[in-house]
């Protein structure tokens, strides 16, 4: 067995990517949907054993890494969060122990949070890209669009605090399970919609009122009702946008925001982050998170 193999893990809600290293490099990748929701507590193990066990068998006991909701009070073990402001260099000094049958090495990344009257928040799994972004991409404020989307204020490494905006999930849930996407049928990209959305979540910074006209405006022939999911996304990312300028108090003296995620999403906060005046620059969301881990990883070694 060399001293440089290792395991780095994400393990979600609903998917895990384990990442194997030989000598030091990526040799192999495994996907599963046992997630934190299929998936809890020692039940983890077999997760665990049926997506790395070929590797344990053919390579020998290694060190593993793992972030995300696997630290979870639903997940394998409860990792602790690290309350904001706090530097990310101190993640390796928090490292939870999770036992297994075997004895293999397994720690979990502690999530971060927020404790304040005004702001109650957690981080669970972005934590590790944060600390692979702040080493390749410096900046003040970080912004990591998805179904939970976090805006993270930062000095260095040091995070200061972070918000966390449910878009994602909004949308996801109204064109599912509300009146606005009953009845639209399937969807198609519409550009020109998106940024009808975008302009008017983003001028008037309340999109309540605007939701139900999602579906009158399809009703009365003012919206294509397959561009529905991208006009209401523009309302909610507009929306998102004005409300953390506001609260955060951020413009464009204070430099890029770093958007980290996939390319299609980071597209439409660019979009968003142009009308508000502000300029951005986006990073990928696996090498971030890559980026995070591995030095976490070799500290185990």
């Amino acid at each position: 067995m060399s001293a440089e193999n290792f395991v780095v893990i994400d393990w979600g809600s609903t998917n895990i990517r384990a990442f194997l290293y030989l000598d030091g490099k990526q040799a192999d990748v495994k996907k599963s949907h046992e997630g934190v929701t299929t998936v809890r507590g020692a039940q983890c193990e077999g997760a665990f054993d049926r997506l790395t066990g070929q590797w344990f068998e053919k390579y020998g006991a290694m060190p593993v890494i793992m972030a995300g909701m696997v630290g979870s009070v639903n997940g394998w073990a409860d990792a602790q969060y690290l309350e904001c402001p706090v530097d990310l260099a101190e993640l390796p000094m928090h490292l939870t122990e999770v036992k297994h049958s075997k004895g293999y090495r397994i720690r979990i990344v502690p999530g971060l949070c927020v404790k304040d009257p005004d702001n109650y928040n957690v981080i669970r799994g972005e934590e590790t890209q944060l600390a692979g972004a702040v080493a390749s991409r410096p900046s003040k404020v970080y912004l990591m669009p998805g179904t939970h989307c976090k805006w993270v204020l930062a000095d260095g490494s040091r995070v200061k605090s972070f918000r966390t905006a449910m878009t994602g999930e909004i949308l996801s849930v109204m064109m599912q399970y509300s009146l606005v996407g009953l009845g639209a049928g399937e969807q198609e990209d519409s550009e020109e919609d998106f940024m009808k959305g975008l302009e008017r979540g983003y001028k008037e910074n309340n999109v309540l009122p605007r939701l139900f006209e999602v579906r009158g405006a399809r009703i009365l022939g003012g919206l294509k009702a397959s561009h529905s999911r991208d006009y209401l996304s523009g309302l909610l990312i507009g929306g998102e946008i004005a409300s953390m300028q506001r609260i955060f108090k951020f413009s464009k003296d204070d430099g890029e925001i770093v958007i980290i995620g996939s390319p299609m999403l980071a597209r439409r906060y660019v979009k968003g982050l142009e009308l508000a005046g502000l300029k951005s620059a986006c990073l990928d969301g696996d090498e971030a998170f890559l980026g995070g881990m591995l030095p976490l990883a070799k500290s185990l070694l």
